[in-house]
């Protein structure tokens, strides 16, 4: 069928040129195609992997030989803020193991961000100095203040 349309456009002086196979339909491509990831398609067959959503001339996202549109990328892909769960897709932090929007990275107590001083750590959480002296420190006996320093201990 199809050579007998291709053969009837030609007599109309339409150029039908096959330009190679559908990557998906494995069917020959006549008219439009689209040219991505190193093959051709049907522009109806150049998909999102994950939701079937036509990706046409929009941007997409490879991953293992698969086209991605955006959003499901980074909602499939991209790693995961430790504070907020969502995807990451600018600027990071990672720390203690996880990974974290610059904002989101805040001390567990105060919720300041870190400055210059940077943060200590207890249980996996995050503390800017002050509030991790204070809650963890041991205690001055004479002023009742968190030791932050060097301290002597005595019988």
């Amino acid at each position: 069928m199809l050579g007998s349309l291709q053969a009837n456009m030609s007599r109309q002086g339409v150029n039908t040129v096959q330009k190679g196979c559908c990557n998906a339909c494995e069917k020959p491509i006549v008219g439009q195609v689209i040219t991505a990831l190193g093959k051709t398609w049907h522009p109806e067959h150049f998909t999102c992997n994950h939701c079937n959503q036509e990706l046409g001339t929009r941007n997409f996202f490879e991953r293992d030989g698969f086209p991605y549109c955006e959003p499901d990328y980074h909602n499939l892909f991209s790693p995961r803020c430790a504070y907020c769960n969502g995807a990451i897709l600018d600027k990071c932090v990672t720390a203690l193991d996880k990974t974290w929007h610059t904002e989101h990275f805040f001390c567990a107590q105060c919720g300041q961000q870190f400055g210059e001083d940077g943060f200590h750590e207890r249980d996996g959480k995050p503390y800017c100095r002050n509030d991790y002296f204070e809650m963890f420190a041991p205690k001055c006996n004479g002023c009742n203040r968190a030791i932050m320093e060097n301290y002597i201990s005595a019988l």
